[in-house]
């Protein structure tokens, strides 16, 4: 990781350097302030910079500040540079002024002189183990770490990381399986309710039919204060009723004489 963050800061260290050192400086009207090589085409300003390339419309840059173009000095400086410690001081040089593609680019041609130059290796993010330069990927795994997820770990870590992992997998499938589990016995119970429903609707049709096979019937009007009661399916028809004869209630004992007769 030391050594991404090495070259990661060589490049904002020589991006910072770009500002104060470069060709030209162009100032917009917000204030923002760009350096680089800056030429005109048509109605927009083109600034050539080392880590790429912006464009602005004229009427929204304030001024121009016209400089030295370190570029032309470097090819210049270059053309001289024949040996390692040449190369090395414009290496130096040109990330000094804000060339750092070109300093990353002569660190690398001076490699291919001197494969153990320290200054080189360590500017290209190269740490020595051993006998060996690593770099990368290789280098962290020298030191130790271990990739997970796109992320350096140290071994605990990495270990701790797949305890957890396997945890959560494991804590998955339980929480799967309890799932399947639950619907499995929701479905029996629906089917359980289902079928007692069924059971008793064929219960209740036996007996209906019990009732009008034995000639009763079920009334639910009200009867004598009964909000349903059971009448025969076919009544008999009403008997006549005999008249009750009239009755004679004595009024005392019975004479033995007869009645007289009116005088």
């Amino acid at each position: 990781m030391r050594p991404v963050m090495n070259t990661v800061r060589a490049l904002a260290l020589s991006l910072a350097l770009a500002s104060a050192a470069s060709a030209d400086e162009l100032v917009l009207k917000n204030g923002s302030a760009f350096s680089g090589i800056v030429r005109e085409e048509g109605d927009r300003v083109v600034v050539e910079m080392d880590f790429g390339t912006m464009s602005f419309k004229k009427v929204d840059v304030r001024s121009i500040s016209r400089g030295p173009d370190p570029r032309s000095e470097f090819e210049t400086k270059a053309k001289a540079a024949t040996d390692v410690k040449g190369m090395l001081e414009l290496a130096a040089w040109a990330r000094e002024k804000g060339l750092g593609t070109k300093s990353l680019e002569l660190y690398r041609k001076i490699l291919t002189v001197d494969a153990d130059q320290p200054d080189a290796r360590k500017a290209l993010g190269y740490e020595k183990v051993g006998d060996l330069w690593l770099s990368g990927d290789d280098l962290m795994v020298a030191r130790g770490f271990m990739k997970v997820n796109g992320r350096w770990l140290t071994k605990d870590s990495a270990d701790r990381q797949a305890e957890l992992q396997e945890a959560g997998r494991i804590e998955n499938e339980r929480v799967q399986l309890a799932k399947r589990v639950a619907d499995q016995q929701h479905e029996q119970e629906m089917t359980r309710i289902a079928l007692e429903r069924e059971r008793l609707e064929i219960e209740r049709r036996d007996r209906d039919r019990w009732w009008w096979k034995s000639g009763w019937s079920y009334a639910p009007a009200p009867f004598c204060g009964v909000a349903g009661y059971v009448l025969p399916a076919t009544l008999p028809p009403p008997q006549p009723i005999p008249p009750t004869p009239p009755s004679v209630v004595p009024q005392g004992q019975p004479s033995p004489l007869p009645p007289s007769r009116p005088r």
